[in-house]
């Protein structure tokens, strides 16, 4: 394909990507990113897909004895890589585009032709060439070359891949193969897109939000009653459930968020795990999440419910201890049902304890955390610690909001760009409304990465700055380290480059950096009071360490139901009972606090499309990430030489190795869950 005159600049720059022509600046790395362009996001799947099917005809086209690496493995993951680019950036676009009821279809487009292309996802009868391709090589070619580690494991996890998703099976059960990939692709489209879309909310006269902060009811949209809009969605239920005295005002929003993309949901969900489950049951599996765990670290169902029962008795003997701890100390109220705890009073009673006891305000707290310097400050933490540098930039030329910030990253000495980071981290209408990192273009060669960290975090209100809540900086460190991860996981392929690596992995390297915003040394490097410049005082940080040490028991449990929650689903048999089994999964997990009879919260648990049965690798990965945090503060957060060992054994390997070879590599011993569910499990006082 040639760029021809009827090509917008933006087409253009994306057509010398996927050829391999490294981005010249941060702003071409803003580029890629459409969001207010449903065209250019159409033109780069249009681009993608011509280039790709041309690949695929190319390596299809070569005789068996012909075969190399080069023209067949190597070209198969130029092929894939060029897709899963462009997946990612109309991922992106859906996620924060301003054309809400367009935003959508480029990535519903992607994901419908990367069914025919990925080795996940079959291909029509008529066309296995991919498959024929990797047996041709392995029966002649592979003889005659000498491949390295990364090389083996990459042809080897690829044709397991291959094997594993039913080329083995005969002409009937292939094609029905290819219709419930299809099947299920669309169905999970429809479920993220509603829950994209939701735009509930619901609405009290600012008089009732007694206990909330001022500034913040002052920054919300009123009715056309004059009353204080508030939307079910994160920022929004951190900022009134903890701290609202009215217990009316708690229990609305805590069930309207419950209530989020129900009822347009419970027909989506319910058509991915039938799909799901005669998948793989078609494929030879018991269940769908015997299928997909099979891949990953766990391995099995049964292993991952082993690992969470243990988990689950550290973590609720912990979180009843929790409760007790709260309730000394529990506002009038709080009305106690049957002795327990009603679920929308749980953060509630926590603020109020630690207030009580440790004089902990989490608004004073924020006024410690304005949003540039505290960026800043944890920026020289990345630096200091992985020897690189950066680069800030306040604003990036063609962004697609003028709040768009980003970082350039460099080696320690500045000869060379290893990525760009873009930071949107503000909210807007019908933007994603949680934290996460989208990896866009992945480092390969001398070409440096492109990520973004999408977040909705406080905006500046007249003469105060936007000021974090720990719980946004914890998150902001997680979700940097994510980026950190993709520009440094440095491999020879795009499949495995970044943190392209099993899913029940992904998650580690960003929990061992949250552990970073619990040390006294770095809060106190990190936090500028927005007045006077003073950091966090000993004090304060220490009543902030001593309260973190209470509540783990209650998240950890509120983690073990929804691991099990999206286990139970994806080993249950179809049309799976939604309500009895989330009723299931948390009575089987929580003690002590009474469900909300009313939730569905299953129908916006976006996780049940991305990470299907999976969610338990949050915990298992905290588990490990425990694990290496301890071997970390043995040398010291800021220690550049186990900093380096980190970078070398746990990032810049990407997917290419084992997860457990990559822990044995940097602990040099298997990796263990033993130390962090001892942690839960130890008295507090």
């Amino acid at each position: 394909m040639h760029n021809t005159p009827t090509q917008t600049p933006t087409e253009r720059l994306f057509h010398d990507i996927i050829q391999g022509k490294p981005l010249a600046n941060i702003a071409q790395a803003a580029a890629l990113i459409p969001a207010n362009n449903i065209a250019d996001a159409e033109a780069f799947v249009t681009i993608t897909l011509a280039k790709a099917h041309a690949l695929k005809q190319n390596i299809l086209s070569i005789a068996p004895e012909a075969r190399t690496y080069a023209n067949t493995v190597a070209a198969y993951d130029k092929m894939m890589g060029i897709v899963s680019i462009t997946r990612s950036i109309t991922e992106t676009v859906e996620a924060i585009g301003s054309d809400v009821e367009h935003r959508h279809e480029p990535n519903s487009r992607i994901q419908k032709e990367y069914v025919t292309l990925d080795r996940r996802f079959l291909l029509d009868l008529s066309d296995n060439g991919l498959y024929r391709a990797f047996c041709e090589y392995r029966d002649n070619g592979m003889a005659h070359e000498t491949l390295s580690d990364e090389q083996t494991y990459f042809f080897t996890e690829v044709l397991n891949e291959f094997l594993r998703t039913g080329y083995s099976k005969d002409a009937i059960e292939f094609s029905q193969v290819t219709g419930l990939i299809k099947m299920f692709s669309e169905a999970e489209i429809t479920f993220s897109g509603n829950i994209n879309k939701d735009t509930s909310f619901v609405a009290f006269e600012a008089e009732k939000l007694t206990g909330v902060n001022p500034e913040f009811i002052a920054a919300q949209t009123r009715d056309d009653q004059g009353r204080v809009i508030l939307h079910c969605n994160y920022p929004t239920a951190n900022a009134v459930l903890p701290h609202c005295s009215n217990p009316v005002v708690r229990k609305t929003l805590a069930t309207a968020n419950g209530l989020r993309a129900y009822p347009q949901n419970v027909g989506p969900l319910q058509k991915m795990l039938a799909y799901k489950q005669k998948l793989a049951k078609t494929l030879g599996f018991k269940d769908a999440a015997s299928y997909e765990l099979s891949p990953y670290m766990i391995k099995t169902p049964a292993a991952a419910h082993a690992f969470l029962q243990t988990l689950k008795a550290a973590a609720q003997t912990l979180a009843c201890n929790d409760i007790k701890t709260y309730l000394t100390t529990a506002p009038d109220d709080v009305v106690l049902i049957d002795g327990k705890l009603q679920s929308w009073d749980a953060s509630y009673v926590e603020t109020t304890y630690k207030k009580s006891r440790f004089n902990i305000d989490q608004r004073i707290i924020a006024e410690y955390f304005p949003v540039n310097k505290t960026v800043s400050g944890i920026f020289a933490i990345y630096e200091k610690f992985m020897g690189i540098s950066f680069d800030y930039h306040a604003t990036v030329d063609g962004a697609w909001d003028r709040s768009v910030s980003g970082i350039t990253v460099y080696t320690k000495d500045r000869s060379q760009i290893l990525g760009y980071i873009l930071l949107d981290l503000f909210p807007r209408p019908k933007k994603y409304s949680h934290a996460c990192c989208a990896g866009i273009l992945p480092r390969v060669g001398t070409a440096p990465a492109a990520c973004i960290v999408i977040a909705n975090f406080p905006q500046p209100q007249g003469d105060i700055p936007g000021l974090l809540l720990h719980s946004d900086v914890t998150t902001f460190f997680h979700e940097f380290g994510h980026a950190i991860h993709y520009v440094l996981g440095y491999t020879k392929h795009l499949q495995t480059s970044g943190y392209n690596v099993k899913l029940d992995f992904v998650e580690l390297p960003s929990q061992i950096l949250e552990a970073w915003m619990w040390d006294k040394e770095m809060l106190r490097l990190v936090s500028s009071h927005y007045k006077t410049g003073e950091p966090l005082s000993d004090e304060i940080i220490d009543n902030m360490i001593e309260a973190h040490k209470i509540g783990k028991g209650m998240f950890e449990a509120d983690q073990t139901y929804k691991s099990l929650l999206s286990l139970y689903y994806y080993e249950a048999p179809t049309p799976v009972d939604l309500d009895g089994l989330q009723k299931k999964a948390y009575l089987n997990a929580i003690s002590g606090i009474d469900p909300n009879p009313e939730s569905k919260m299953y129908a916006a648990f976006g996780h049940l499309a991305g990470y299907g049965s999976g969610y338990y690798g949050y915990s298992l990965s905290r588990a490990y990430a425990h694990d290496v945090f301890t071997r970390i503060k043995e040398y010291g957060l800021l220690n550049e030489e186990i900093g380096a060992r980190f970078v070398e054994c746990i990032l810049k390997p990407g997917g290419s190795k084992d997860p457990n070879e990559l822990l044995q590599d940097f602990l040099r011993r298997p990796a263990s869950s033993e130390a962090y569910i001892a942690w839960l499990a130890a008295t507090r006082e």
